[in-house]
């Protein structure tokens, strides 16, 4: 993360988002990078009230814009400020105004709370997981309560172009934050995953069986494989090279990430399609329903932070 220059967070005065400005703040110092602190006031949430009063929608948009504006100020007083930063209220969807704001500034780095106003347990709320799916730039969803370091990174990797992207993350970010990686690729055996149904079962068998020295010289592979796509992003960080067996790679990641008590995921999202947004794979879409740590989604098309 050494070459931010522009950090958009948005918050909304939950716990959730007071660790990500928290986060937003303390990477912006590191990297000297200008933060962005932006707050939406729900234009359809200012409709329906204004209706119920039977009063002018601009009369309430104005009321709840000042009121917004007081409150982020003492909301922002409880943390640590940044050294240079900027606010904005915007009226409107929150969704749409987040994503707009961020391309709009060029972000270099988006920010929000892993859990927003719901407060979800585990998991990605509705709003961070629309953003991981469609902000054209990285993205930093941070879990409630931790406005700490990221010590533990498991970075994650299915030998694609775009992995080559989330190892020099993971290797910019342990370098920054003194921190551990585990560069892992989650792996099912290919002859279970070439099961088909038998035809008086609901279960299904392998269509191949595989001797236990083939699945040896399969893992060995997979083994050297990881090594050489890792390389010299190694050099000079704490780092380990994991291979986990799983059944689904979302829950595998899960897992890992869960007993090696991971402070951030780093995974890699999808290509751009002809709405201009990026997508995640489905990997990574079922990994944002069981977080229980911050994550970092490293966008195809994105540069390099």
């Amino acid at each position: 993360m050494n070459k931010l220059s522009t950090i958009l967070v948005a918050v909304d005065f939950s716990t959730g988002s007071r660790s990500a400005y928290e986060q937003a703040v303390r990477i912006a110092a590191l990297t000297s990078a200008k933060v962005h602190v932006l707050h939406v006031v729900d234009s359809a949430a200012v409709a329906t009230l204004a209706a119920s009063r039977e009063e002018p929608f601009e009369t309430h948009a104005k009321v709840a814009s000042e009121g917004a504006s007081s409150a982020l100020s003492q909301w922002m007083a409880q943390s640590p400020a940044p050294g240079n930063y900027e606010v904005t209220i915007a009226l409107g969807t929150p969704l749409h105004e987040i994503l707009e704001h961020a391309r709009t500034l060029n972000a270099d780095l988006l920010v929000a709370g892993i859990a927003g106003a719901g407060e979800m347990p585990a998991g990605a709320g509705s709003i961070s997981s629309k953003l991981a799916r469609k902000a054209l730039m990285p993205v930093l969803l941070v879990r409630t309560n931790h406005p700490q370091p990221f010590r533990k990174i498991v970075a994650c990797l299915d030998f694609s172009e775009n992995s080559r992207a989330v190892v020099q993350q993971a290797q910019s970010v342990a370098s920054m934050e003194g921190g551990e990686v585990d560069f892992l690729h989650v792996w099912q055996e290919p002859w279970a995953a070439m099961a088909y149904p038998t035809p008086f079962a609901d279960t299904s068998l392998p269509s191949v069986v595989y001797s236990p020295i083939e699945r040896e010289a399969f893992i060995e592979g997979l083994r050297k494989e990881l090594h050489e796509f890792v390389g010299d992003a190694a050099k000079g960080i704490a780092s380990n090279e994991v291979l986990h067996e799983g059944g689904s790679h979302g829950n595998g990641i899960a897992a890992h990430a869960e007993e090696s008590q991971a402070d951030l995921i780093i995974i890699g999202g999808k290509g751009r399609t002809n709405l201009r947004y990026v997508l995640l794979g489905s990997t990574a879409e079922r990994l944002l329903t069981r977080l229980a740590c911050s994550l970092l989604v490293v966008k195809l098309n994105a540069e390099n932070i």
